[in-house]
């Protein structure tokens, strides 16, 4: 078995999933993370007996998150299925509870609300499966994959379609349409400019199901820091990343520590599971993102809620008055004034999240990426929106913390969560892990193949962590 050492930068999930699948092919594993704690965007809260995971908080694909585990040889983490369905509210007072239950979610449709809805959900279902296999499981798509899936399935995506258009072929209603348009968000893109192509994702939530990890999300990322803790992998907290260069045939990496103490990490091999752009200004060289429109990034309350609520659900959608107008704000630089509110309430299934008699609500709305608002005000706002819809009473509510964009600065260029806005079929195709020139340097994370979330994080690891281990 080698013997390499290897570094990998980053401590979020694609991180410590390439450092666990290197440390399992016998390498020497430096994880180097500039917080105090794994996790990256996957960061928590704690505060008055509170808990909030304030990154990502729909779980899905949990195969993908077992795999590093299975390959280890030690027992994965518990997943159970969501058990209840995400709640819609519209503004014309409709709700909508919509789930995995098809006839759960044809009992609260008309009659042609459903015809579309089961439609659209084929639709979906086939978009993925054709093309899950060469862009999701799979190694990053050569010209050839590329040629292949086109040949093969290219015109059923309906190429010459945005999204918008590829559900009108349906006649959804308005409540219908918006439900699928949401999903397009996922990926950090416009729903009203993404590709016809980005329906496929509807499919993964709505018809494969999501999951609730044993702890939520952070009992996720301590289920991963366990793993590394027992391959041997050395975990460096508190350590920046200030210049990566090569080094022969390996990778020199310049580093200050805690303290403000240098250092330099000589290794055979590296993964960066940094944002894409910033291994490149980290290097020192210039980055195709500097002509990319970048993807969406996220405003962030985390309330304590006094009361239970049994009406509201785990996940929550609270639609504006105007879908569009939200992306029209987003569009020209502004915090949307009527944005999509998502209310995740993780101690309805976590009870620990939240002292009795009270709930956790984290509400995550679309912000501009790389621009800031007065936290303050903008949370009043939102407050008061939550109250306009019924949702809050006054007083009921303490915000316990607001992030705006510059909480995302620290893990991604500009805040954008998914790296380049995909407004175009090129821009669903994320970056290979290769760098050109440096074959013992690759690249792994949300911004690269394929793609964000927490499970194809751990994917794009995985796979990083198979190349560099070929290389070395």
């Amino acid at each position: 078995m080698p013997r390499n050492e290897v570094l990998v930068l980053g401590g979020g999930f694609a991180g410590m999933a390439a450092a666990a699948s290197l440390a399992i092919r016998g390498h020497q594993v430096q994880l180097i993370e500039q917080t105090g704690s794994l996790g990256g965007k996957a960061a928590r809260l704690q505060r008055q007996g509170f808990h909030f995971d304030l990154g990502p908080s729909v779980v899905t694909l949990p195969d993908m998150l077992s795999a590093p585990f299975i390959a280890a040889g030690e027992t994965p983490p518990r997943f159970v299925p969501v058990a209840h369905p995400t709640r819609y509210d519209f503004p014309d007072g409709r709700t909508l509870h919509i789930g995995t239950d098809p006839q759960a979610v044809a009992a609260q449709l008309s009659a042609s609300e459903w015809t579309a809805y089961d439609a659209l959900l084929g639709d979906a279902r086939s978009l993925y499966e054709a093309a899950a296999p060469t862009f999701v499981h799979g190694p990053p798509p050569s010209l050839w994959d590329l040629t292949q899936y086109g040949m093969r399935h290219g015109l059923a995506a309906k190429p010459w379609l945005r999204l918008p258009g590829y559900l009108a072929r349906r006649h959804p209603s308005s409540h219908v349409r918006d439900v699928f348009l949401r999903f397009a968000t996922y990926f950090g893109a416009n729903p009203f400019r993404a590709p016809a192509v980005l329906h496929n994702i509807a499919w993964v939530e709505l018809g494969i199901g999501a999951v609730n990890p044993e702890g939520g999300v952070a009992g996720l990322v301590h289920a991963y820091e366990r793993l590394l803790r027992k391959l041997g992998v050395q975990i460096n907290l508190h350590t920046q990343v200030d210049r990566i260069a090569p080094d022969g045939t390996g990778i020199d990496v310049h580093v200050t520590q805690a303290g403000g103490a240098s250092r330099r990490w000589r290794a055979d091999g590296a993964v960066s599971a940094l944002d894409a752009a910033r291994t490149y200004r980290l290097l020192g060289r210039s980055h195709p993102s500097q002509r990319w429109t970048p993807s969406l990034s996220g405003f962030v309350l985390a309330l304590a809620v006094k009361g239970v609520s049994p009406e509201r659900m785990q996940h929550n959608l609270i639609m504006p008055a105007r879908y569009e107008q939200e992306f029209e704000d987003l569009a020209r630089g502004r915090h949307p004034r009527d944005p999509t509110l998502y209310v995740s309430i993780s101690s309805k299934v976590e009870p620990a999240h939240a002292p009795a008699g009270w709930e956790n609500w984290f509400v995550l709305v679309n912000a501009p990426p790389g621009v800031r608002t007065d936290k303050a005000a903008y949370a009043r706002h939102l407050l008061g929106l939550l109250k306009a819809r019924g949702w809050l009473e006054a007083g009921q509510a303490t915000v316990l913390g607001a992030f705006d964009t510059d909480h995302l600065e620290r893990f991604a260029t500009h805040g954008a969560i998914y790296g380049r806005m995909a407004n175009s079929l090129g821009a669903t195709i994320r970056l290979g892990y290769d760098v050109k020139g440096l074959p013992t340097l690759k690249l792994a994370g949300g911004t690269v193949h394929p793609g964000g979330g927490v499970p194809l994080a751990v994917q794009s690891g995985v796979h990083s962590a198979d190349a560099l281990h070929q290389q070395l």
